[in-house]
C-alpha cells in the first residue's frame, strides 16, 4: 500500500469539506437577500410620528336667549326649574377655561342698575365632570350681576373633553317696584381665558 494514499485522501477531504462551506454560506447569503430564514437575527427599526394640538380657547352658548315673559313689578323668576331654560356654556376648545359673566343693566328703576338684587345669576353642572372641584369652581348660590366693564367669575377650570365640557348658567329677575312698563333686555357677556 502506498504511503502516500492516506495523505492525499485527508487532503482531497479538507478541499471538498472548505468547498462545500463556501459554497453553503455563498448559497445561504443569497437565499436570504430573497426570502428570509425565520429565526436568523434580524434588525427592527421604529419611527417617530408627532403632531402638536395647539391651546385653543373657544366657548359657545348653546342656549343663548332667556324670555322671562311678563312679569309684574316686584315679582320675581328664575331658571332654577328650566321654566324658562337657563344659559348653556360650552367649552368648544382644547384647554380648560375660567369664565367671567358681565352684563348691561336690566332695569332702569330705583337700585335696578348692575349690580343689584334685582338681577342675578349662578352655575351647576350641566354633565357631570364638567369642572375640576364643584365647591370652587362654581357660583352655587344667585350673586348680583356685574355690569359689564366689571365681570366676575361664572365659572373656573370649565374642562374641555367632549362628554363634561358645560355647564348651567341660571339667571334670576326682580322687577324693581318703580320699573316703567315695556320690554327690558340686557346682553350678558361671557369671557374666556386659558385656566
Amino acid at each position: 500500500m502506498n504511503k502516500q494514499a492516506p495523505n492525499t485522501l485527508t487532503a482531497v477531504l479538507a478541499i471538498a469539506l472548505l468547498l462545500s462551506i463556501a459554497a453553503t454560506t455563498y448559497s445561504i447569503g443569497r437565499m436570504s437577500a430573497i426570502a428570509p430564514f425565520t429565526g436568523a437575527a434580524t434588525t427592527t427599526p421604529t419611527g417617530v410620528a408627532n403632531v402638536t394640538v395647539p391651546s385653543k380657547t373657544y366657548i359657545s352658548l348653546p342656549v343663548q336667549y332667556i324670555d322671562f315673559g311678563e312679569l309684574d313689578v316686584g315679582l320675581s323668576n328664575d331658571t332654577s326649574d328650566n321654566s324658562p331654560p337657563p344659559f348653556v356654556l360650552q367649552n368648544d376648545g382644547t384647554v380648560n377655561v375660567n369664565v367671567t359673566i358681565g352684563a348691561t343693566d336690566m332695569f332702569s328703576g330705583t337700585g335696578g342698575a348692575n349690580p343689584s338684587l334685582y338681577y342675578q345669576f349662578k352655575s351647576n353642572e350641566n354633565e357631570a365632570g364638567s369642572v375640576l372641584n364643584t365647591t370652587t369652581d362654581l357660583i352655587t348660590a344667585y350673586t348680583y350681576m356685574p355690569a359689564t366693564g366689571s365681570p366676575a367669575k361664572v365659572v373656573s377650570r370649565l374642562r374641555f373633553p367632549t362628554a363634561y365640557d358645560s355647564v348651567k348658567v341660571h339667571i334670576n329677575v326682580t322687577v324693581p317696584l318703580d320699573e316703567a312698563a315695556g320690554g327690558k333686555t340686557s346682553t350678558v357677556t361671557f369671557t374666556a381665558t386659558q385656566a
